[in-house]
């Protein structure tokens, strides 16, 4: 799993106000809260841009991008955290048939590509380790000595067959080197804050 912290250290004026009154923290509070469900909302449909997943796949009910935390005044910190399972590659296709060779895959929207070879396949009931799609996945058979090209994902599931991955949530929200959409958004995200916490201040 991926996660991004939404946090006071954002709200460059609280630290000449907090001594004040407890009023500054409640509103700190708030103000974190919200941005981090609107920023959970616009990193959803960040993801989409990047990814052509519907937008129940990254509603926050389904637990791949939501705010597992949110802000107290005694704790000013909200987290969003991306779920970090890998995604089936049939979670993509469009058309196709079990067992039948020839598939649209379509990761990055509008970019549609034919797989001549890989077909669906039906996988056991509660494959809790992967999002698929109605539990089917994306399969390819190598001929003795292939390999995969490209740089597809995938998982050895007997000889020479091989199931199909494509991006999970947490890798398009915030890969390992430190890019992707959710780093894109600190900039708005900080302007935000500041602008709604001063609102609530009446500033």
């Amino acid at each position: 799993m991926a996660d991004f912290a939404v946090f006071a250290e954002g709200l460059e004026e609280i630290g000449s106000l907090r001594h004040l009154n407890r009023n500054i923290e409640i509103a700190a509070s708030k103000a974190i809260n919200k941005v981090a469900r609107n920023s959970r909302v616009d990193i959803a449909r960040d993801i989409r841009n990047e990814v052509n997943l519907p937008a129940r796949y990254v509603a926050p009910g389904n637990k791949r991008l939501y705010v597992s935390k949110h802000a107290s005044s005694n704790q000013l910190e909200a987290r969003i955290t991306a779920r970090g399972r890998p995604t089936s590659l049939a979670q993509f296709t469009s058309g196709g048939r079990v067992g039948k060779p020839g598939v649209y895959v379509e990761v990055a929207p509008g970019r549609a590509r034919f797989m001549k070879r890989a077909f669906l396949i039906r996988l056991p009931q509660g494959s809790a380790l992967t999002d698929t799609r109605f539990n089917l996945g994306l399969a390819i058979r190598l001929r003795p000595g292939e390999s995969l090209q490209n740089k597809v994902s995938a998982r050895r599931v007997s000889k020479g067959l091989y199931l199909l991955y494509g991006p999970s949530v947490d890798q398009v929200f915030r890969s390992k080197d430190g890019t992707g959409v959710a780093t894109d958004r600190v900039p708005a995200i900080e302007r935000e804050l500041s602008n709604e916490f001063l609102r609530l201040l009446e500033l």
